[in-house]
């Protein structure tokens, strides 16, 4: 599968017209479409963000080792 990015606009009637490059071959295509939302009002958060707001959170950090400790304990008190 080959991704090519192309801008288009959006017309007031909610049709996308494009023309692909010739190296595009004829046949079905999956297409995907990134719109910014942030103009009309919802929210949008960058991944950065989204870590940044975990390291506010209160209580202790733990390591991998220490969260798989944790969860061996825990699924050992099944049995």
């Amino acid at each position: 599968m080959q991704a090519i990015k192309l801008t288009a606009e959006i017309g007031p009637d909610h049709r996308l017209a494009l023309t692909l490059p010739p190296e595009i071959p004829q046949g079905i295509v999956e297409v995907i479409i990134l719109a910014d939302v942030a103009e009309k009002g919802a929210p949008t958060s960058s991944l950065r963000e989204f870590f940044d707001e975990i390291d506010r959170f209160p209580g202790p950090r733990r390591t991998k080792e220490e969260i798989d400790q944790y969860l061996a304990e825990e699924r050992a008190s099944w049995e």
